[in-house]
């Protein structure tokens, strides 16, 4: 009887303890998927700040939680950008911040580096060009990593940021419109059902003077239907594309 009770005992405690141990990974994990249910709601901004908000508490539950980073670097971003234009620069600032701690907790994987220069660019336009051009090599330097693990990662995204990089920087900086057509035109071939492509790439073509090529691309995206799981996204790039046939 008493061997019996130590053995449940023993059983017990065991159980307990890889509890303990199990818990902030299941706890994270838990969180995480919240905040996954509350991403897919985002194009209500309340939503992309209630994921980010689950996010921080997966990261809190379990600091080596690699997909609540990224994922928290992600909604900081939509946040950044559909929230108040006074507190772009602080939000963006959490995007970098979350990219960051993602890649060092896996230096490998692209997801964290390509998150990091996207927020690293929206950041540096918060910011303003003058105050931000020490943010261009590292740009570069997140997304051609991007691009020597996985040239076609995020349907041409390392590419997207890259073009949209050298249209918007002025020529004295490095700016090249030429090199912005060229990465551009590379990430829709990658990604033809990601229309910001073509929306950026339409950008740079009317500057370059092609604006009969630009015009139709632009008339493609606004008549596009959006991909799966993009809906938020598209409507984005649809207003997008409009305002920049509207301008010109």
């Amino acid at each position: 009887m008493l061997k019996k009770t130590l053995t449940l005992f023993a059983a017990a405690m065991l159980a307990i303890i890889c509890l303990a141990t199990a818990s902030p990974a299941q706890d994270a994990a838990a969180l995480v998927k919240q905040g996954d249910e509350a991403w897919a709601q985002r194009m209500d901004v309340a939503k992309a700040q209630e994921a980010a908000n689950l996010y921080e508490q997966a990261l809190a539950a379990d600091a080596k939680c690699y997909e609540a980073a990224w994922k928290l670097a992600r909604a900081y971003y939509r946040v950044g950008e559909k929230g108040p234009k006074d507190a772009q620069e602080a939000t963006f600032e959490k995007s970098v911040n979350a990219a960051k701690k993602a890649t060092e907790i896996n230096p490998d994987d692209p997801m964290g580096h390509y998150w990091l220069g996207v927020a690293y660019g929206k950041y540096g336009s918060a910011k303003g060009i003058t105050k931000s051009l020490s943010l261009v090599d590292p740009i570069k330097e997140e997304m051609n990593f991007v691009i020597s693990k996985d040239p076609k990662f995020e349907q041409g995204g390392p590419q997207r940021v890259l073009g949209r990089l050298y249209f918007k920087l002025p020529g004295l900086f490095g700016g090249d419109n030429d090199k912005a057509i060229e990465y551009l035109q590379e990430a829709v071939k990658i990604g033809p059902n990601y229309y910001l492509n073509q929306v950026y790439l339409a950008e740079a073509l009317a500057e370059d003077g092609q604006d009969d090529k630009a015009k139709a691309m632009l008339q493609e995206v606004i008549a596009a239907q959006a991909p799966a799981g993009m809906e938020p996204e598209m409507a984005d790039w649809k207003a997008e594309a409009q305002k920049v046939l509207d301008d010109m």
